[in-house]
């Protein structure tokens, strides 16, 4: 069974999801995550996949981990069904610390820069934990613009970081390269779809998972960093990013 969540967004935005509305958090099986990376640098990673679900946007947790390099990426989608966008409003100054690899760390920035690559513009940064091992890249892209929605917020957002990749430095073809290797599936987005529990459908490479009777609070607890896990995962999954919208209000959030 899954984690029942009541997203933080509804408390901060109680108008902007409904009351009665609370969210599926569980395990995601191999035929059912939507983000895809290839990139030569995490070829031999071991991966874990949450997901998170309700009736107006779907969410997906994923980390990559091999040896000393981890790259931890969150997808998120407003569903067709209703006049939902993804407010989705983080610079990747502000993206990156919200992770618990780089909370509370004093990060030091390169320069924003920009790649037209599919799925559409990627934004990155380089930046180094100060004091510590490697350069990291924080990433992120919008698509899918909603036209209908006077502030033509987007459908989908990827967003996260990557650290540890080989190297003194990362220039730019290094973070492209990396950008070319990250993808996201396409799937019907009609209705809501049920998350399976099925351990035997997670990737070739993935960690064992907990018990059964641990399961459904561990996969919570990954998404979020929780326990042992605390240098990876985001405290803030999920995000619930999705507002509804219409012409007469300007789109604007409750």
């Amino acid at each position: 069974m899954a984690v029942l969540v009541l997203p933080l967004a509804s408390a901060l935005a109680a108008c902007a999801v409904p009351a009665t509305e609370s969210g599926r958090v569980d395990w995601l099986g191999q035929d059912e995550h939507r983000i895809v990376v290839t990139a030569e640098a995490f070829a031999d990673a071991e991966v874990l996949r949450v997901g998170f679900a309700d009736s107006w946007q779907r969410e997906e947790y994923a980390r990559f981990k091999s040896d000393e390099r981890q790259l931890e990426l969150i997808f998120a989608e407003a569903r067709k069904s209703f006049s939902v966008a993804l407010d989705y409003q983080m610079p990747i100054t502000t993206m990156v610390p919200t992770w618990n690899a780089n909370a509370g760390r004093d990060l030091a920035w390169g320069p924003l820069g920009r790649f037209d690559w599919a799925p559409g513009t990627w934004f990155y940064r380089t930046y180094r934990q100060v004091g510590l091992g490697p350069p990291c890249v924080g990433l992120q892209v919008e698509w899918d613009e909603i036209y209908e929605d006077p502030l033509t917020r987007p459908r989908r957002v990827l967003f996260g970081y990557a650290c540890g990749m080989a190297g003194a430095t990362l220039d730019d073809e290094d973070v492209r390269a990396l950008i070319r290797g990250i993808g996201v599936r396409r799937r019907d987005d009609g209705s809501a779809r049920r998350f399976s529990s099925q351990r035997a459908g997670r990737d070739t490479n993935a960690q064992p998972l907990p018990d059964a009777d641990e399961a459904d609070s561990a996969a919570i607890g990954v998404a979020k960093g929780r326990g042992t896990l605390g240098n990876s995962g985001n405290p803030n999954f999920p995000f619930a990013f999705a507002r509804y919208f219409s012409e007469s209000d300007g789109g604007q959030k409750p």
